[in-house]
């Protein structure tokens, strides 16, 4: 008998264990439908609403560091000339340049003239196609009987362009975004939220958008600082006819002088007033002392 029993013990330690694994097998997945069950709208909302409290989306640092590829570079170059130049008649070299600006398809931006005694000059600012740049300058320093000054100013803003270019490209990677994030808020205080960042993303793409349109401006048109000028000589003037300047002068100074009194009469009455009255206050002051 305690033989029979030893053999059974074992068997019955073995369907236990067995029927132990069986429950716990069975109990996770019903652990796991109780939590699907229990899932509802709350839920969702509040994890909308930790997606939409982040600072900012990520994205892929801002770096003009992008990966480049073997395609050429093309350089983005802004020349400019400041240019000093007298010619023998002004007029005609005015004439002269008119032509130039219409055979290079060139504009005035600004003009300034000025006529003095001596001088006949004006300040013109000249935009010209790139292209055409060193053509228009040569050929303006053609028009010169002398050349005061001739600079010019290369910068190379290959670089910045590329930088703005990719931040650019980040920063309309950041709005789309944000986008999307404000298709999943479900309150006004989150979609006030993605608007302001928004709005605060969409101002820094405008100010990018505009320094590029400014630089691809200044890359496709050069710019020719020009003071263009001509002396008038003065004609001598002999011994005689300075002479009779000079009389014309004085009299015209008398003139004026006179004039001047005219202005003055109040103050020159009360003059002779008050030098009367000291006169007679003297004269008085004689004969009583005599008497």
């Amino acid at each position: 008998m305690k033989t029979k029993f030893i053999f059974i013990l074992p068997v019955i330690f073995i369907l236990i264990s067995c029927s132990s694994k069986q429950d716990n097998v069975s109990y996770e997945p019903a652990a796991e439908e109780m939590s699907v069950g229990f899932a509802d709208d709350e839920t969702i909302i509040n994890e909308s609403k930790s997606a939409i409290s982040t600072t900012a989306p990520s994205i892929a640092p801002e770096s003009s560091n992008q990966n480049i590829n073997d395609e050429k570079i093309e350089k983005k170059i802004i020349k400019t000339a400041n240019v000093s130049i007298e010619v023998e008649n002004f007029k005609e070299s005015r004439k002269s340049l008119a032509e130039l600006l219409k055979k290079y398809d060139a504009y005035i931006a600004n003009e300034e003239e000025y006529n003095r005694d001596y001088q006949v000059n004006t300040n013109l600012i000249i935009r010209i196609s790139s292209e055409n740049f060193d053509s228009l300058l040569n050929e303006i320093c053609g028009l010169a009987t002398h050349i005061d000054s001739k600079i010019i100013n290369s910068r190379d803003v290959t670089e910045e362009f590329i930088d703005i270019t990719a931040r650019l490209k980040n920063k309309k990677q950041v709005e789309q975004q944000y986008l999307e994030i404000l298709k999943k808020a479900y309150t006004i205080t989150d979609i006030l939220n993605v608007n302001e960042h928004l709005r605060v993303i969409r101002e820094e793409i405008e100010a990018k958008e505009g320094r590029l349109k400014y630089l691809s401006n200044q890359v496709s048109f050069s710019t020719i600082n020009l003071n263009l000028y001509e002396t008038i000589e003065q004609a001598y003037v002999g011994f005689f006819s300075q002479l009779l300047d000079g009389f014309e002068g004085g009299w015209k100074g008398i003139l004026m002088f006179i004039i001047g009194l005219t202005y003055l009469w109040p103050f020159i009455l009360i003059l002779f007033f008050s030098i009367w009255l000291i006169i007679r206050y003297r004269k008085k002051k004689k004969l009583n002392k005599n008497n």
